[in-house]
This record gives structure tokens, sequence and C-alpha cells, in this order.
């Protein structure tokens, strides 16, 4: 059974303008995704900046509201505030995401207090638990987070995201704003917390190599809709979709030995206010027909993990020839 099911959602805000400062146009950042998520998986979802993974982690977790579609977690809507504790988020940016004029320590208790997550007697010692938890020593709680360094600020946001207890983590690109080496510990961290706690995590990133290491799964997204999904298994061997697999051929390779030409995608991402009719990547692809462009291809069943949206892939064009 999924603890998480995403059906047909959709996020699009407004855009103001004229005299009465009337909807005029809308930004279309989330367009009819649909994907389940197991207990106790690891799902990665990427794509390109701006193609709509952070405005789909909030919009799950009710930080924006759905336009349409449905969040259900384990068969219930998200919209019931006794799951807001089930769902926790950590941010991209591990400064602007603390508040600067309260201590570790003072951030951790009023989570604790405000759930009432333990009696009060033992506020203090589940904070120093919290802190354990992330690497933190317990004198952490007296500092100030312009005192911890980016790679500690993140920690803090994990533990504060842990103080409720969730079952599902939204990290939302959590170790793109550090150093490389830092990255590693932090990942490794969310990896020895997924086995020590049991989480269930949707990791948002642009990073293929991260997404490859950590992931049981990804979500392939392009502009705000999602073109692909399979197992991170060998994700070089099964991808199916172009946008994929020009993704893998921009990843930097792991033997620089191995050198082979330069691979650069042509062309602009359209702009989601104004989204193509037909197949989002039709811009950009080397292998579009004529139907690419009028009409949008659906997400097909491959196997037990993959699914792609491409008439190509899905429904070649050559096949239909010989079929007729």
């Amino acid at each position: 059974m999924s603890l998480l099911e995403v059906r047909n959602l959709e996020k699009s805000f407004p855009i103001k303008g004229g005299l009465l400062n009337r909807t005029v146009a809308s930004v279309q950042a989330v367009r009819d995704v649909t994907f389940s998520v197991d207990s106790g998986e690891t799902v990665g979802i990427i794509g390109e900046s701006g193609c709509g993974k952070s405005t789909l982690g909030k919009t799950i977790v009710g930080l924006y509201p759905a336009t349409s579609g449905t969040v259900h977690f384990e068969d219930i809507l998200t919209s019931d505030a006794k799951l807001h504790r089930q769902m926790q988020f950590i941010f991209q940016d591990p400064y602007s995401s603390l508040n600067p004029r309260m201590t570790a320590g003072q951030m951790l208790s009023e989570v604790i207090r405000f759930h009432d997550i333990v009696p009060p007697a033992q506020t203090t010692s589940y904070v120093h638990e919290l802190l354990a938890m992330v690497q933190l020593g317990s004198d952490a709680q007296y500092r100030y987070p312009h005192e911890f360094s980016g790679g500690q600020r993140q920690r803090l946001n994990i533990a504060r995201a842990l103080a409720v207890k969730p079952r599902l983590l939204i990290a939302d690109e959590p170790v793109s704003a550090l150093d490389v080496s830092v990255q590693a510990q932090i990942l490794n961290l969310l990896m020895d917390l997924r086995e020590q706690l049991g989480l269930t995590i949707l990791f948002i990133s642009h990073d293929l190599k991260v997404v490859e290491h950590f992931c049981d799964r990804m979500i392939v997204m392009y502009l705000g809709k999602v073109v692909e999904q399979l197992s991170c298994e060998d994700i070089y061997r099964d991808a199916k979709h172009p946008y994929t697999k020009a993704l893998l051929k921009s990843n930097p390779i792991n033997d620089p030995d191995d050198r082979g030409d330069l691979f650069i995608l042509e062309g602009e991402v359209p702009s989601p206010r104004d989204p193509p009719p037909g197949c989002p990547f039709v811009s950009r692809c080397e292998i579009a027909e004529d139907r690419c462009r009028t009409n949008p291809p659906s997400l097909v069943q491959l196997g037990d993990q993959q699914q792609v949206s491409c008439w190509a892939v899905t429904s070649p064009a050559t096949a239909n020839a010989s079929e007729g």
C-alpha cells in the first residue's frame, strides 16, 4: 500500500495586471502530476531549475494550496490537519529557514511544545536527543543560527523536522547550498536516519549523481509535467525519454580519462505561462514528430517501476504505419 498518493495535481500562480489588478494570465508550475511513494522508499524528483520540483513538494505538504488534484497520505486527504505532523519539509537554504532571533534549543522546544510531543519536564532531554541524532553536541542548544556553519544549520533543520516524529520527509535540494564534502556528510546522515527511523523520503534535486546514489527511484519533471519514472538501479541503461537521456549525457563522468564530446542540450525551456499544446519537450527534442506538437502524450507503464510520456517511445510511428 502506498504511503503517499499524488493524483492529477496541478498548481498555477495568477499573474495580475491592469488598472484593477485583475488576473490576466497564470503560470502553470505543476501540471497533471500523478505518482505514488511506498512506505520506506526514497524517491528523487529531478529536472532543470524552474521545472516545478520545489513547487510540487510545497504543494504536497500544503505550503501551497493545490489548484486541482488530490494528495492522499495513507488514503486520507492531506488537508486533514491531523496529518501535518506526519509530513515535514526540509528547505533548500539552511539559513533563511531558521529564525535568527532564536537559539537552536528555543526553536526545537517551540516545535515540541506546540505539538505536545513529550511532557514539558522531558523537553530539554528530548532537545538533547534530537541534537545528538543529527550529530550536534548538546551545547548547540545555546547557539544562534549565525554561529553555525552551513552544514550545521542544515543538521538543525533536519532535527527540527524530526522533532514531531514524521513518517515522510520532503527534502528540497537540502545539499545544493553546501560544499561538496559537507554534502556527502548530510546525505550520509539522511541515509542513517532513514534506516534508524524507518523514514520515507521525497528527495528533490537537480543533481543526477546524488539522486542515483541516494534514491531507490526517480521522477523526471520538465515544464511542470512528469515525463518519466524509473528505478535508479541502472538509469543509464533503462532511461527511455529523450529528456532523461539528455540529462544523463550532461552528467559529469566518473572517470576523468574517459572523456567524450561535450553534450549541450540545445534550445530554451518554454515559458510556463504559455506551455506548448503537445509534448512539453517538443521544442528541444531531436526525435519529435508532428503529433508531438499538438497531442500531449500520457504516462504509459513500461515495467513494474517505469512510466514514460513520449509518443516515439510508447507508440512509435513506424509501428503504427506497419499496423495500418
